[in-house]
């Protein structure tokens, strides 16, 4: 497979990130999404979550990535590899001094790309707290079945992302999505 010769890229100073398309679903058929990430250094302030339908490969292109999969964390130079199964929570983060750069794979591709499209769009909207909160809950609840982020169990996580996500638009926290 070819990389894309078009390259969109969107960034999220929320948490120090940019993610390039590399091959989106619609070029693979819906079989993976291919992203180049470049995160900035510090500890990750994102919670652990998982893919409940897709496994995720992290290859690192330079810098130092660590993985926290489940209890277990694993650091990784230029050039290794790690793959979570799907339904395994984990975070990837910036394990080292500078940036670390690495190409994340989500097969199959289901609705990956829309779910990180908008969660960053969440994340752009300079919206801190509460409004946060209720912002990026409508993301979750419509991508339930791409993010898991929490340790409830799913049919629990998804009612209270829906109650949070209804409780956002009420007040005027919407996406253009």
């Amino acid at each position: 497979m070819t990389e894309s010769k078009r390259k969109e890229a969107l960034v999220d100073p929320r948490f120090g990130e940019r993610y390039e398309f590399l091959r989106t679903a619609e070029e693979t058929g819906g079989e993976l999404v291919r992203v180049e990430v470049t995160a900035a250094p510090g500890p990750s302030r994102r919670p652990a979550s998982a893919h409940p339908e897709q496994e995720e490969r992290f290859t690192v292109l330079s810098g130092t990535l660590g993985v926290r999969v489940g209890k277990e964390e694993r650091v990784l130079g230029a050039g290794e590899e790690l793959v979570v199964p799907a339904g395994v929570a984990h975070l990837p983060y910036n394990a080292g001094e500078g940036e670390v750069r690495f190409v994340a794979e989500v097969r199959p591709a289901g609705r990956f790309e829309g779910f990180l499209r908008a969660m960053v769009e969440a994340d752009n909207t300079g919206r801190e707290g509460m409004a946060y909160l209720l912002t990026a809950a409508q993301v979750l609840s419509a991508f339930g079945d791409v993010e898991h982020p929490t340790p409830l169990p799913l049919p629990l996580e998804r009612a209270v992302f829906r109650a949070l996500a209804s409780m956002g638009r009420l007040l005027g926290y919407r996406l253009r999505g």
